[in-house]
């Protein structure tokens, strides 16, 4: 009977000891996240940075910003296996080999390098587990999502430019009314009225006499500074405000917008490109966690 109640107060003492040691933090269908393992990850973020700078992107984390990787890379695990895609051990092992061939390590250079980081080859091997997993997601589930046209990365371009001496070249349709022919009202609508009759054809009655001519090849050359500067400001594809020229009001649709430079732009293109795709797949990632969130039984038990 003694021993009995001995073995009972060392269990009660075990357990109590245990709840303080560690605790559930999150549960994700059937697997569990403890507080000791977001310690864990805490305490060696700079190497898993260094290691794989696509999942963990910053050099602080907060416990919830820690849970909230752990959940996603979970998320991005259930994703890929029902579509057919799951690393095995094998082929971590495999993309390891790969990595010391690059770096030209061997196997205990390895190891000594990640015990200096504060690291074990299991958390190494997960890291790299998880690094192959997020690759396979974004180039299968997340890039499909993604779209950036030219007109967007010429758009980005334009605005953002600190080049002040870029010239540009138009394909412009000049819409004109003579201004004894603008009655009240009409100047303001001008632009508007114009929108509609590209999608419609038609143009309102006090609008029929508007005349229009296709102008291709239009250089910055011999424009006057307010012409040269409506056009600047309007993009491809759009409608300038109205501008009075003479004795008639003209309202341009800008067709086709390129710069003289053109070089400069090629230049800078594909940057924009991946900047502006970039932005967009972070969005969407964001957008597909949240939507895959609900999909699962997830409980947590720290606050947001």
């Amino acid at each position: 009977m003694k021993q009995l109640i001995i073995s009972i107060i060392f269990l009660t003492y075990s357990q109590t000891h245990a709840k303080l040691l560690d605790k559930t933090i999150a549960v994700f269908n059937d697997t569990v996240i403890t507080l000791s393992q977001i310690k864990r990850v805490k305490n060696n973020i700079s190497s898993r940075k260094n290691i794989s700078p696509l999942i963990y992107k910053k050099t602080t984390y907060t416990d919830q910003e820690i849970l909230d990787i752990m959940i996603e890379r979970l998320l991005i695990r259930e994703k890929l296996s029902e579509i057919g895609y799951i690393r095995n051990d094998e082929q971590v092992e495999s993309e390891i080999t790969n990595i010391e061939k690059r770096l030209g390590l061997s196997r205990a250079q390895l190891l000594n390098f990640l015990k200096s980081n504060n690291m074990s080859f299991d958390e190494y091997f997960e890291i790299i587990r998880e690094t192959i997993e997020f690759n396979i997601f974004n180039g299968r589930i997340i890039r499909p999502l993604i779209s950036v046209t030219d007109q967007e990365v010429k758009n980005y371009f334009y605005k953002t430019s600190k080049d002040k001496t870029l010239a540009f070249k138009y394909t412009i349709v000049d819409f004109s009314l003579e201004e004894t022919k603008m009655k009240k009202g009409m100047l303001k609508n001008f632009p508007e009225t114009l929108e509609k009759f590209q999608v419609n054809g038609v143009l309102p009655k006090n609008y029929e006499d508007v005349q229009t001519n296709v102008l291709g090849d239009i250089t910055e050359d011999g424009l006057t500074n307010n012409l040269k500067a409506l056009l600047k400001a309007t993009d491809e594809g759009k409608f300038t405000k109205p501008i009075k020229l003479g004795d008639t009001f003209h309202v341009f649709f800008v067709k086709k917008k390129d710069l003289v430079e053109s070089q400069i732009y090629l230049n800078a293109k594909a940057q924009i490109r991946s900047k502006l795709m970039g932005d967009q797949a972070g969005e969407v990632t964001d957008l597909w966690y949240k939507r895959e969130l609900s999909k699962h039984y997830i409980k947590t038990f720290v606050s947001k």
